[in-house]
């Protein structure tokens, strides 16, 4: 109701103190017939269905799903009448994916001066080709990602605004990442150094690590990153503890950049939620790890995307050979020795390379592949991608999985993702987010017949 109604000073003479309550009454009514609105309403019957929760593949079910919400899963369920009816039974269905390490604001050449080049780009059209970006992930089955900083000056808490109002990609944000002076950064020509200031928190002592995570907080972030290694350089002990301590006082998770064990090991001590791509992980810390509940994001590649990613380096024959399996190896060693252990595991690509012939949404996804690459069975890397990172993202109420109360967050990939995971997993067909299809690559939807399963 309009707020202007409480606001009028009414007196017995005055006519509208007769036509008060008829108004009143109308309003009244106006509100019930809104309520009683018919809702979106679907029936959509899937060949399988991914179970995040149990990491379960269900044949034959069928879900429903009223105004964004799924009310019912099962292979026999009550259906609506006059909803819309959707035939996938040749596709397998998941939970939105969501990638936890994303940079939708950096696009960055393989070159030594790549940041710094990229940074250069205008603020405008930085978040313009972010909003691309976005249409990309959602392409590629992502329908929430956490983006984690090299967004210049709390960029992406535009672009969280901006996609907002879109309907699409759900975006969490961290603000400029917090950094010991330096920034992630070696040495830097003196034309180059403003990266640091515009892409970076420099973070100088205890009081001031705390006065930067107040300033994000007064900005609307979602999440505090920290880089806690660069070269020779560290966030002293002191210092990420005065950040976790600073953001879990105002209900803000930190996630660290560590590389090197030792960093990795203080910022699990400090009190951090997760550790970001951890590729020397000791046996000692991932067993820290799990005591303390601290994911991991392993920020691998796949065997086909590394062989891109080191011929961009300029790498070829034996060398490129040796250089991408001395990474993979390593990786997959560290990711199987986490799981051994108990750490849990999210998803979390890291992909902001400008390689020809890898867009942003196949970069992204790329890195369920490389978990399962490592060994890793179809039905929990999925979990990694879905269920576990809603948990670590602190929403897994309402995202990560398909059962009834959830959003109707859905992604259809063609084919069995369970028996022919490399294949089906670059096969989306459609994404459902919040109930509404925003990509589609089948027919168009009928009520008044099943459409999909008999597209070729």
């Amino acid at each position: 109701m309009q707020p202007g109604l409480f606001c009028l000073h009414l007196h017995t003479t005055n006519p509208f103190s007769i036509m008060r309550p008829v108004l009143l009454f109308l309003l009244t009514i106006i509100s019930l017939t809104g309520l009683a609105q018919p809702k979106d309403t679907w029936v959509i019957r899937v060949g399988k269905l991914y179970d995040a929760q149990n990491k379960l593949f269900l044949a034959n079910q069928t879900l429903v799903v009223v105004n964004g919400v799924i009310q019912a899963v099962g292979p026999q369920v009550a259906k609506p009448a006059g909803a819309k009816q959707l035939d996938m039974s040749r596709y397998t269905v998941t939970p939105g994916l969501i990638d936890m390490h994303t940079h939708l604001l950096i696009h960055q050449k393989q070159t030594k001066d790549g940041l710094e080049v990229a940074s250069k780009v205008p603020a405008d059209q930085r978040v313009e080709r972010g909003l691309r970006f976005a249409r990309q992930y959602i392409e590629a089955g992502i329908t929430t990602v956490r983006d984690l900083g090299n967004s210049g000056q709390y960029l992406d808490v535009r672009l969280q605004k901006l996609l907002s109002k879109s309907g699409n990609l759900t975006i969490y944000v961290s603000g400029p990442i917090l950094s010991p002076p330096g920034g992630q950064f070696g040495k830097l020509f003196p034309a180059d150094s403003f990266v640091i200031n515009q892409e970076y928190r420099v973070v100088k002592g205890p009081a001031d690590a705390r006065e930067a995570v107040l300033e994000h907080v007064r900005q609307g972030i979602n999440v505090i990153k920290v880089c806690m290694n660069t070269d020779n350089r560290v966030l002293a002990p002191d210092e990420i503890e005065a950040i976790v301590k600073t953001a879990r006082d105002n209900g803000i998770t930190v996630t660290a950049h560590a590389t090197y064990d030792e960093s990795a090991r203080d910022a699990v001590l400090a009190g951090v939620s997760g550790i970001e791509h951890g590729y020397a992980l000791s046996d000692t810390t991932l067993e820290l790890m799990a005591q303390r509940g601290t994911y991991l994001v392993p920020t691998d590649a796949s065997r086909r995307l590394a062989a891109r990613l080191v011929a961009g380096i300029g790498m070829v024959g034996k060398e490129a050979d040796d250089y991408a399996n001395s990474f993979l190896n390593g990786v997959h060693d560290r990711l199987r020795r986490a799981v051994a252990k108990g750490v849990t595991i999210v998803s979390g690509s890291d992909y902001y390379l400008d390689v020809a012939g890898v867009g942003q949404g196949q970069g992204a996804v790329d890195v369920v592949l490389a978990y399962h690459e490592a060994g890793i069975p179809v039905s929990e890397v999925l979990q990694y991608a879905t269920y576990k990172a809603a948990k670590a993202l602190g929403v897994s109420d309402k995202l990560g999985s398909i059962s009834k109360g959830m959003q109707a967050d859905l992604v259809f990939f063609e084919g069995d993702l369970e028996t022919d995971f490399a294949q089906a997993l670059t096969q989306v067909k459609m994404v459902f987010k919040r109930g509404t299809p925003v990509f589609s690559k089948v027919a168009p939807v009928s009520r008044k017949k099943p459409v999909g399963g008999s597209r070729k």
